[in-house]
């Protein structure tokens, strides 16, 4: 890939694209359309989210390709979101918005940086270096899913 890459702060405005590439990222998967429109709500990113939250996006080709979203609670810092539009999976993107999340974190007091994987993505983030900790169950139309939880040590 030979285009400039950019990574920085998203904008609210960006809101719409970042939830399309989140929707169309878990799409990616096959997963059943039943499924996808009931995860709608947690793949959209709302202004709210943008404003409140460390939201990063990676723009290349003059477009946003990928996003990343890392999240505070009272005890843990949660990289609750990082996609990259399908049509650049395989890029190096995701590497990309990865390492630039680890930066970011690395500015803060926490200790680590903990994910609840997609079962499709354990693999991306253990190549990464995150270490699996254990999991959280999930039933979803009659389906057990185990979502794998990861840890990255900062």
């Amino acid at each position: 890939m030979d285009e400039e890459i950019d990574i920085g702060p998203a904008h609210t405005a960006d809101a719409v694209r970042l939830s399309e590439i989140a929707f169309a990222a878990k799409a990616y998967w096959k997963y059943p359309a039943a499924w996808l429109e009931k995860w709608r709500t947690q793949l959209t990113i709302g202004e709210g989210d943008i404003e409140d939250d460390t939201v990063v996006k990676l723009t290349s080709g003059g477009e946003i390709r990928g996003f990343y979203l890392l999240r505070k609670d009272a005890e843990r810092l949660w990289l609750e979101h990082l996609w990259v539009d399908p049509k650049f999976i395989g890029r190096g993107l995701g590497r990309k918005l990865f390492e630039h999340a680890i930066a970011t974190a690395d500015e803060t007091t926490f200790a680590a940086i903990y994910i609840e994987s997609d079962p499709n993505a354990e693999g991306f983030y253990a190549a990464m270096g995150a270490v699996r900790i254990g999991e959280n169950r999930s039933e979803l139309d009659g389906t057990v899913r185990e979502l794998p939880l990861m840890e990255f040590k900062l």
